[in-house]
Order: C-alpha cells, then structure tokens, then sequence
C-alpha cells in the first residue's frame, strides 16, 4: 500500500509542472520574465540589459524585469542562469567574459557553454586604445615606437589577469612586438582617474566609460578595435588603419537562457530580442556610447560562439595565460 501511495503522491506532485510543461508555449509568458546581470546597477551591461528589456516586454505581451546579481566576473548570476528551470522565465544578459572567457580560464567552473540555449545577442562593442596626452603620443604607430623604445616601462591599466582588456593589452604586445607594465585595477573609473593623473599612462577601455574623458582632451584616443570608425569618434582609426592587424576584438552582449527551453518559448524570447534591437531610438542611444546594436540570432550566435572560443583561445595560449582554480 505505502509503494502504490508513494507512487500516486509522485504523480500528483509531478502533475502541476507536466501541465505547465505543456502549456508553457500557448501562454508564454503568463507572468514576468527575470533577466540576471552578473553587474551591479549602473555599468554598460545594466544600462543595456534594462533597455533591452523595457523594449522586449511589449514584443512578447509579457513583462522583463532586470535583477543584478553582481560578483565574480558575473560567474554568480551565470550559475543561477544555468542551473535555473528552463521554462524561459529566467535568462541571462552575459558579456564575452561570463560566456566565453570564464571557461577558458577556470578550472573548475560551475557551468559551461552547452548548460545555455543563445537567444541572440543585441550587439557588441569594441575597446579603445587610451593614452595620457602627457605621453607625448598621438598614434598607435607613434605609441609603438615608444614602446619598442622603453619595454616595460609604459604602463597599462587593465582589470585583472584574464578579463577582456587585459587580454586585449597582451593581444596588442604579441601584434607589435612591444611590452607594457600590466596594472590592475577594480575597474574602469579608478582606472582612468589614475590615467588622468598620470599614475599609468594607457589603457584598452570600453567607449562608454571613456567617452567623456575622450572629447573633453583629458585622455587621448588613438584607435578603435573595431572593423570599422564609431560614429561616436569618427576621427579614431581602426586598429587595421592604424596598421596593427588581427585587432578587431569585441565584448558581446549575449541574452541566454538555461538549455532545454521548449523550441516555441525560445521562439518567442528570439523574436522579442530581435524586435527590442529594431528600435531607433535604442541604436541610436548605444550608436552615442559606441556600442553597436547587431542583431544576432540564435542559430548565428552558435557561429559567433565558436568564432570567439577560438580567438580568445588563441590568445590566451600564445601569451601563456595560466588557468585558475577557481575559489570556493
């Protein structure tokens, strides 16, 4: 009798998730979806994620809400995607390093790239080469004869060992034959306030926190890691314009959801995605802080991953970076 209970309380237990199961597509979504930022509020990745998500709402008759779920290169808030139901209801807003990088670096990372379902990527954006005016300096080709002049004595502020700008800083050495005096920093604010200071002399920096300290002349901008100029600094170069070639690096901004999604909800978040980056007003807002909005789909965001993996990869082992265990 007892066996024949415990089978029945099961079923019955399992009964109200098999009817959501079922129901999930036809009424999707039926109450707020969550999209986790692995930032604290403030930043590009939040700023991004909260207009992404004012905009994909109304494309799916649903509502978004961004929670933050800021620490440890946003490892906190990928875990809690992965390891989320994958009913739809919680997604991520991830960059390069949470999806990409982390898993190149950690040896005993929580999650990995297949524990995700890609629903696309709204866009990316490129770094810029920063210096002090005081440098004396106003092109990369100026920059890296300076450099091959005084190896190791120029330095550059990054945020720490194995995130994006440090790996775009070792990526810049091995192209040019030049080496820089890694300085690590929390991140971008104190970074440029010591740069414009003078405490250390460059950086590889995110348009978006250095645009104001760009066009005021407090720093000096002296290339784009993009395939093309940023209408936001058309007189910036290309890095292949200035000469350096294999220097169009990008963070992503990838939206992903647990893997084993019902194939109608990733439907509908990818074209509610896709509808959100439509929006004039929102490529604009992000065109202004040199972010490209792109659309990428889900099918093109398996190609792109693979293309990043390999990239990165690259860098990283051709520069020696070591990887970590991760700490508990």
């Amino acid at each position: 009798m007892s066996l024949t209970r415990r089978h029945l309380l099961g079923a019955l237990a399992a009964l109200p998730c098999a009817i959501r199961t079922a129901r999930a597509a036809d009424k999707f979504p039926d109450h707020p979806v969550r999209l986790l930022v692995g930032f604290a509020p403030g930043g590009l990745t939040d700023i991004a994620a909260r207009a992404l998500a004012e905009r994909m709402g109304p494309a799916m008759n649903g509502n978004v809400v961004v929670e933050n779920r800021p620490g440890g290169q946003a490892i906190i808030a990928t875990v809690a995607v992965a390891r989320a139901r994958p009913d739809g209801y919680t997604l991520g807003f991830a960059g390069t390093n949470g999806m990409i990088l982390n898993p190149l670096l950690y040896t005993n990372l929580p999650y990995k790239q297949s524990d995700f379902k890609q629903l696309g990527s709204m866009g990316k954006s490129p770094m810029v080469l920063i210096v002090n005016p005081a440098l004396g300096v106003n092109s990369v080709a100026e920059f890296v004869a300076l450099a091959r002049k005084k190896p190791g004595d120029i330095t550059c502020a990054h945020a720490g060992i194995g995130v994006i700008n440090h790996l775009a800083m070792l990526h810049f050495q091995s192209q040019t034959g030049t080496e820089f005096q890694g300085v690590p920093y929390k991140g971008s604010g104190p970074a440029l306030i010591d740069m414009m200071g003078g405490t250390v002399m460059s950086t590889f920096d995110f348009p978006t926190s250095a645009l104001g300290h760009i066009k005021s002349g407090k720093l000096k901008a002296l290339a784009v890691t993009a395939d093309k100029r940023l209408s936001s600094l058309p007189d910036v170069p290309t890095m292949a314009e200035a000469g350096v070639s294999n220097m169009e690096l990008y963070t992503r901004m990838m939206i992903s959801g647990p893997a084993g999604m019902p194939a109608d909800v990733v439907k509908v978040l990818e074209a509610a995605v896709k509808k959100g980056t439509e929006d004039p007003g929102f490529i604009k807002q992000f065109a202004d802080q040199g972010v490209a909005i792109e659309f990428a789909s889900s099918a093109q965001m398996d190609k792109i991953l693979a293309e990043e993996n390999a990239l990165w990869a690259k860098v990283i082992r051709d520069n020696k970076v070591p990887k970590t265990e991760l700490n508990s």
